[in-house]
């Protein structure tokens, strides 16, 4: 069975995923391309699965029942995205799914994910090297998953939360 890559996003994001149309054709063979929210035309033919957008509240165990093996995340450098949030890491991560991304500002910091380039090689190369070892993969999206868990959720950091909201 072959690895399943996702990616899950708007209507919003063609643009981004422009960055990664040729890197789809070339691995499709390789791998099992899984999008969700919404997949421009051309890159229909190249894509295993497709799971058109729902609504918010179905959004989380929609994106979980897609049970990839890597996420990916790209993002053109252009001003608006350096003014995003990473929470499309959090999105991934909480669900144990490893992530590449582009280096870009939202994407930087302690998080532990892989970092590419906009260059079509860069992204290749690290879909190729992160699915040709399955377990390393897993072990990727378990220290995501917990970095997460210790990092990042709610519950486990109110009094931040209290000390920077109230007076």
């Amino acid at each position: 069975m072959k690895p399943r890559v996702g990616w899950a996003g708007s209507v919003s994001h063609d643009g981004d995923l422009a960055i990664i149309f040729d890197v789809v054709k070339a691995t499709a063979k390789e791998v099992d391309w899984v999008f969700m929210g919404m997949c421009p035309e051309p890159i229909k033919p190249y894509i295993a699965e497709f799971d058109p957008g729902v609504s918010l509240d179905k959004y989380p165990a929609r994106l979980a029942s897609l049970d990839l093996d890597l996420a990916v995340a790209p993002l053109e450098d252009v001003p608006f995205n350096h003014g995003k949030s990473h929470l499309r890491l959090l999105e991934y991560g909480v669900l144990g799914f490893p992530v590449i991304c582009t280096d870009i500002t939202p994407y930087r910091g302690d998080y532990p994910v892989t970092r590419v380039a906009n260059r079509y090689k860069d992204w290749v190369d690290a879909i190729r090297g992160h699915v040709a070892d399955r377990d390393e993969l897993a072990r990727r999206g378990d220290v995501l998953r917990d970095y997460i868990h210790a990092n990042w959720m709610l519950e486990d950091h109110l009094d931040i939360w209290r000390r920077a909201w109230l007076p």
